[in-house]
This record gives structure tokens, C-alpha cells and sequence, in this order.
């Protein structure tokens, strides 16, 4: 499952994952997801709501920048290892 979230009062959102074997018990791997805000520019103070695809067996990310997405919004691939 990936996510919003915000840890703690005055922080901004981030994006999240997580996993279950049974749709109730979830693990976090929040260190998973290979994206953070960006040193500068629409998504510098924060990234939300992630929607993930896969098109031609590549996983790509929609998500919002800073704002909600008022500043825009963002096309992140999933670089194969």
C-alpha cells in the first residue's frame, strides 16, 4: 500500500509503504519508497498522494507536490535495478 503521511505536529506530508499478508497486520518500509522532497522547487516542502501504476511492465508514480499539489504535480519511474 502506499500513502500520505505526517509524523508529528507542523510536519509536512510524505510519501509511505507498506505491506500485509492479510490486509489487517501492515508493516511500514517507509525507506522503500526512493523519494523525498526535492532540495528546491514545487515538491521542496512536500510529496502526497502517491498513485502507483504499472504501463509496458514499468512502475511509474503520480503524486502531488507542495501545497497539496497547488505548485504541481510529478511523473516518478521506477529505475530497474
Amino acid at each position: 500500500m502506499w500513502f500520505s503521511f505526517r509524523e508529528g505536529t507542523g510536519k509536512t506530508y510524505r510519501i509511505g509503504y507498506a505491506t500485509s499478508n492479510d490486509g489487517i497486520e501492515w508493516k511500514r518500509h517507509d525507506s522503500y519508497t526512493g523519494i523525498d522532497v526535492s532540495e528546491e522547487g514545487w515538491d521542496s516542502q512536500m510529496i502526497c498522494y502517491p498513485f502507483v501504476f504499472n504501463y509496458k511492465n514499468n512502475y511509474y508514480m503520480l503524486y502531488n507536490g507542495n501545497q497539496n499539489g497547488k505548485e504541481g504535480f510529478g511523473l516518478a519511474i521506477l529505475e530497474k535495478q
